[in-house]
């Protein structure tokens, strides 16, 4: 069996990302890998920006709706001692960025939520279902109950 030396926990500011975290920080320990932090910001308009889709977390922004997003990141990533070198905070496609990120720090497993939809939701696809099945690396999706 591999044991993971980087895992990449990629979030939605759910009311259950504390379920998926807990999952991830538990394999953490157990493998004594390194813990990532993700959240993509797919659901807020992007402003004017010098700093591109990556936001740095050091620096202020005088953008309210971001402060709010990059605020729930801090406070998971603190919950769960991850690294602030470690947390990232992106404009763009969810699955895209997931992706890259895990690529490009040698992530080889992302933890993600998936509500097991059903219907049309399932046609139209979720985020965990596009990761699973693009991803270069494992994925383990935590089932989630629908709120």
């Amino acid at each position: 069996m591999t044991v993971y030396q980087h895992i990449l926990l990629a979030v939605d500011f759910s009311s259950q990302d504390s379920q998926v975290a807990q999952k991830a920080r538990n394999l953490s320990l157990q493998t004594g890998a390194r813990l990532s932090l993700i959240h993509v910001l797919d659901n807020i308009p992007m402003p004017d920006t010098p700093y591109g889709t990556v936001i740095p977390l050091d620096t202020k922004i005088p953008y309210p709706m971001l402060e709010t997003e990059r605020q729930k990141l801090n406070e998971i990533g603190d919950e769960f001692a991850i690294n602030p070198d470690r947390r990232w905070l992106i404009w763009g496609e969810p699955r895209q960025e997931i992706i890259h990120i895990a690529e490009q720090e040698k992530i080889d497993l992302i933890v993600v939520g998936s509500r097991g939809r059903h219907g049309l939701a399932l046609l139209l696809g979720s985020t965990a279902n596009r990761v699973l099945y693009h991803a270069k690396c494992d994925v383990l999706t935590v089932r989630l109950q629908d709120d």
